[in-house]
């Protein structure tokens, strides 16, 4: 019998835990982790690079018009704009 994955929001998990593209604007979170999609696992490495990484304090300051896509994110003292499909990737909680 396979078993399952545990959900985001399983054990350990905190319970206010969710992607950054679903992050408030202007609300300040922790990095918890990075998980890139099966299809590009290299986002994991340049997300990293340019500072995503657990337990660092990251906003998201604005998101565009046009369906929010791209966010404007501030992660540590940098600034970057993100597709929405990168920020899913990064899972926040609220600070």
């Amino acid at each position: 019998m396979a078993s399952s994955p545990a959900p985001a929001n399983g054990p350990g998990a905190s319970p206010a835990a969710q992607s950054l593209d679903a992050a408030a604007t202007g609300l300040p979170c922790r990095v918890l982790s990075v998980t890139p999609p099966a299809l590009a696992p290299d986002w994991a490495r340049w997300l990293a690079e340019i500072g995503f990484l657990p337990g660092e304090r990251v906003t998201v300051t604005t998101r565009s018009v046009w369906g929010g896509d791209p966010l404007v994110v501030r992660v540590g003292q940098s600034t970057f704009a993100l597709r929405r499909a990168e920020a899913t990737c990064v899972r926040v909680e609220p600070l």
